[in-house]
C-alpha cells in the first residue's frame, strides 16, 4: 500500500492540496469544521509528516539542541523536564547533549546542530568552555541562549540566577548566628556561577569585618562525590571552619556525609549551607538548608528567549537574573558559639 499523500487527503475531502496544508498549520484562513475533518483524515489514513521536507522549504527544521553538563544531577533533570515542556508548547522537538563537562563533546554537539539547521541551541557551557569554543563551532546563524551558566563577554541572551545574592544570603545567615570561620566549597573557577557566588561571599564578610582568607576557599567538581571528598579538607584545617557555604546541593549533600566521616556533623556540632533547593534538601538528614533556584522558571524563560531570538535575530541581547531566597533548615540551625563551646543539642 503507498505511502498516503496530501493530494490523496485532499481529494477524499473535496478539498484543495492548499486547504490540507493550511488546516495542518491551525491557519485561521480555514474553518475550525474543516481543520477538525483535515485532522481526522490524516490520522485515519496514517499520514506522515514530512519535516525534512518542510524545512527545506521554510528553513525551520523545528528542532531544538540542549546542553546540560550532568542530567542525572537533580536540578539539571528539573531544568530540562522544563525546557522540553515548553519547547512541545511551540512545536519544537529537542536533540540532547549531556555534556559531562566535556568541551569536545559540546563541540561536536554544536557543529552538529549548525548542520541539521536546527533553529537554536539553549546551552549551559561547561567548564572551561571560551568564547572562541562557540563563536568559531556555531557560527553566526545558529541561535544560542545561555541557561544557569553564561560566558558574559558574549552578546548572547541568558537566563541565569543571580549567585552573588545568594551567596550574600548564606553568608550573612552564618555570620548573623556567629559564624566567622566560613568553608566555600565547591564550583571551577571558570565557570560563571562560580565567580558570582565568590563575589558574594567576599561582600557578605567585608560587611560583617571578617577579613577574607583565601585558604578557606575549595574549588571541586560540583557532584556529590566532589562535596565528599571536600570533607577531609574542611575537618583538616587549622583552625578549623565551623560553618561551610556549598556551590550546590549535590556538592553539600556529598560534603554532608563526608564530614560525618570526620566527626563534624552539620546542625549539631558544624553549620551548612547549599544552593539551589532541589527536593531532596528537605528530606537529608539533617535538613539541608539552601538558596533557591527555580529551575522551572528558568527553563520556561530559557524557551522564551530561544524563540523570540529566532523570530527577531537583530534584536538587542535580553539577559534576565533570577532571585534567589534563603531556605532555612536544620543544617544551620548551629551557632559558632555553640560549636566552640560544646553545647550544641
Amino acid at each position: 500500500m503507498s505511502r498516503p499523500t496530501l493530494s490523496h487527503i485532499a481529494e477524499q475531502l473535496g478539498v484543495s492540496t492548499a486547504t490540507v496544508s493550511l488546516a495542518m498549520r491551525g491557519s485561521p484562513k480555514i474553518s475550525q469544521k474543516t481543520r477538525e475533518r483535515v485532522a481526522v483524515a490524516l490520522k485515519e489514513s496514517g499520514y506522515i509528516y514530512q519535516r525534512s521536507a518542510a524545512g527545506l522549504r521554510t528553513a525551520k527544521t523545528h528542532t531544538v539542541g540542549i546542553i546540560l553538563n550532568d542530567i542525572s544531577d537533580p536540578f539539571c533533570t528539573t531544568l530540562l523536564a522544563a525546557i522540553e515542556e515548553e519547547l512541545s508548547k511551540v512545536g519544537r522537538v529537542i536533540f540532547l547533549c549531556n555534556s559531562n563537562e566535556s568541551v569536545e563533546r559540546q563541540t561536536n554537539f554544536l557543529r552538529t546542530m549548525a548542520e541539521y539547521n536546527a533553529d537554536g541551541v539553549i546551552i549551559s557551557p561547561v567548564i572551561g568552555t571560551t568564547p572562541d569554543d562557540l563563536l568559531d563551532r556555531t557560527g553566526s546563524s545558529l541561535p544560542m541562549v545561555f541557561v544557569s551558566r553564561a560566558l558574559f563577554e558574549l552578546d548572547n541572551d541568558y537566563v541565569v540566577n543571580d549567585d552573588r545574592q545568594a551567596a550574600v544570603l548564606s553568608a550573612r545567615r552564618l555570620l548573623d548566628t556567629g559564624h566567622r570561620r566560613i568553608a566555600f566549597v565547591g564550583g571551577e573557577p571558570s565557570v560563571s556561577c562560580f565567580a558570582a557566588r565568590l563575589q558574594g561571599y567576599k561582600e557578605a564578610l567585608g560587611q560583617a569585618s571578617v577579613a577574607f582568607d583565601d585558604a578557606l576557599v575549595k574549588a571541586c567538581t560540583p557532584t556529590r562525590s566532589g562535596g565528599f571528598a571536600a570533607a577531609r579538607w574542611v575537618a583538616g584545617l587549622v583552625p578549623r571552619p565551623t560553618a561551610a557555604i556549598c556551590y550546590s546541593d549535590s556538592v553539600a549533600l556529598g560534603l554532608n556525609s563526608g564530614l560525618q566521616g570526620e566527626g563534624l556533623f552539620p546542625g549539631t556540632n558544624f553549620a551548612l549551607v547549599g544552593h539551589q533547593d532541589i527536593e531532596e534538601a528537605g528530606f537529608a538528614n539533617p535538613s539541608l538548608s539552601t538558596t533557591s533556584v527555580s529551575g522551572r522558571e528558568m527553563g520556561r524563560i530559557a524557551v522564551a528567549l530561544l524563540v523570540e531570538r529566532a523570530a527577531n535575530p537583530d534584536a538587542p541581547p535580553q539577559r534576565r537574573v533570577l532571585p534567589s531566597e534563603l531556605v532555612v533548615r536544620e543544617s544551620c540551625s548551629i551557632s559558632e558559639n555553640d560549636v566552640l563551646s560544646g553545647n550544641a543539642n
